[in-house]
């Protein structure tokens, strides 16, 4: 029987392993505290291993002065409270939360009104603060002989651009506003290649990159406006940090949605984990047959159908489907394709780790 990161370092490389790698989505808070209560245990490792997750998380946190003015709210996290129902991050940017509490949208967006002069001067959050790395550190320490340690740099460019700016201001700016757009591109990229840096130092093994460029059945950009400012942005923040590493890392990519025409340029790049395959937008049995040599397939278990309104039988054959038609000569780890949501049945989502560890990936 191989060690957690034993099998996983062999999936990665194309190889097969005793059975297929599992790795964890980012919880909501309360699914997690559900799913805590339901296998009736206090620890936020023993549910990791009681699912049989392979990996570990590390994240960037949140400064310790910024707590000092915010307060957690539940189920999101740190924000300063700017009025009921709306709440403030470190980046200045405000979210609105829903009635019923689960979730929450953006509502003001800190560069809506900015010119080009004011990008210099607009702060991002400090990476030299107290709070920022240490839980990161911490966890790396504590993990790293015995899994395989991912840092999340989710969101890397388009999403945290619109997030400053406004959706329809950035799209449209892509367009007419070219100045402005690349200006503060440059800045993020920046921003994600000292961010990168820092994951290696802690000695992370994986850095996850990405953005939602996709929708159900097209993309949100047209790819050769991806390929017009986001690629080459992308491509510099990977070569940067595989230097950086002297190619001891290895590079995944989320988005959300139907990708497909963007995943050569992906590979081109050198992306080599590529998430989460909807199942939904994409087939994943046809992304391995035109692709698995040369990316791995990370999560490919449907959130949209099988896991909310499926029968733990569903969902059984479906994780027996993927490994069987995805999991021959490695390059395939079972995960969620999504974040689960509350009213997602906990035995659905136990059943995926479960169905996972028993069947052999060897077919």
């Amino acid at each position: 029987m191989l060690s957690h990161r034993e099998r996983v370092l062999k999936a990665l490389n194309h190889e097969e392993p005793d059975r297929v790698p599992l790795d964890e989505p980012p919880w909501r808070l309360d699914v997690w505290i559900s799913l805590k209560n339901y296998l009736r245990v206090d620890d936020d490792e023993k549910v990791r291993k009681f699912l049989g997750v392979d990996f570990r998380h590390l994240s960037v946190g949140v400064s310790e002065e910024f707590k000092k003015k915010a307060v957690f709210v539940y189920p999101f996290g740190y924000f300063k409270i700017v009025e009921e129902g709306l709440l403030e991050d470190e980046w200045g940017i405000r979210y609105c939360v829903a009635s019923n509490g689960w979730y929450n949208k953006i509502g003001y967006h800190p560069l809506a009104n900015a010119v080009v002069g004011d990008i210099d001067s607009y702060e991002f959050p400090s990476l030299d603060v107290a709070g920022r790395f240490e839980e990161a550190e911490k966890r790396a320490r504590m993990f790293k002989d015995v899994y395989v340690l991912e840092s999340f740099m989710e969101q890397t460019l388009f999403e945290w651009a619109w997030h400053l700016r406004g959706f329809n201001k950035f799209i449209l700016g892509l367009y007419r506003n070219e100045k402005f757009v690349n200006k503060l591109l440059n800045r993020l990229m920046k921003y994600r290649i000292d961010m990168g840096k820092r994951f290696i130092d802690i000695g992370v093994d994986i850095i996850r990159l990405g953005d939602d460029v996709g929708m159900q059945t097209d993309m949100i950009i047209q790819p050769h406006m991806w390929r017009k400012y986001f690629k080459p942005r992308m491509k510099k923040i990977i070569d940067t940090l595989k230097n950086y590493s002297q190619n001891s890392i290895y590079i995944f990519y989320h988005s959300d949605g139907y990708i497909e025409p963007i995943i050569p340029d992906l590979i081109e790049i050198g992306v080599q984990i590529l998430n989460p395959i909807q199942p939904e937008c994409t087939n994943p049995v046809e992304i391995k047959r035109r692709y698995g040599d040369k990316i791995v397939l990370h999560g490919t278990i449907s959130v949209q159908r099988t896991l909310p309104f499926g029968t733990v039988e569903d969902v059984r054959k479906e994780v027996i489907s993927r490994i069987v038609e995805c999991g021959k000569n490695g390059g395939l780890i079972i995960a969620l394709a999504h974040t689960p949501q509350p009213d997602m049945p906990l035995e659905n989502i136990i059943t995926i780790y479960e169905t996972a560890q028993k069947f052999c990936v060897r077919v």
